[in-house]
């Protein structure tokens, strides 16, 4: 059997097993969960956000009628940066767009109230923005 016919088949095997890792590893970002109260859970559509990303997209489902808040804040800002509020009983899709936003690490905080008890909860992680 000459050296080709015994080397090929196994180069090729080698690029295929090469080709596949590369195609899982790059997949994209993963969404980031909250923290916080169980009744309030939410998540973000990815953990980071590139120069050429335009808006954090946040779902989640409120858990009565009196919809949430959902506020965006810069690390170490007790300020919030935007904030935006509905008022629709379960499943919520909110956007905040990243124009105007600088580059840095930033939280997202959902509150809800039913009659005297409020909700809270805010992300696991920071989420890094770039500009």
């Amino acid at each position: 059997m000459s050296f080709r016919k015994r080397v090929l088949p196994f180069l090729l095997i080698i690029g295929f097993v090469f080709a596949g890792v590369l195609g899982v590893s790059t997949t994209k970002a993963f969404a980031m969960g909250s923290k916080g109260s169980s009744n309030l859970k939410f998540q973000t559509d990815a953990n980071n956000y590139s120069k050429n990303a335009t808006s954090i997209v946040v779902t989640g489902v409120s858990p009565n009628s009196n919809g949430v808040l959902v506020m965006l804040y810069k690390k170490g800002n007790n300020t919030p940066v935007k904030e935006v509020e509905t008022f629709t009983r379960g499943n919520y899709r909110i956007s905040f767009s990243l124009k105007g936003l600088s580059a840095g690490k930033y939280d997202v905080h959902v509150d809800t109230y039913w009659g005297a008890i409020s909700y809270r909860s805010e992300l696991t992680n920071y989420l890094n923005v770039q500009r």
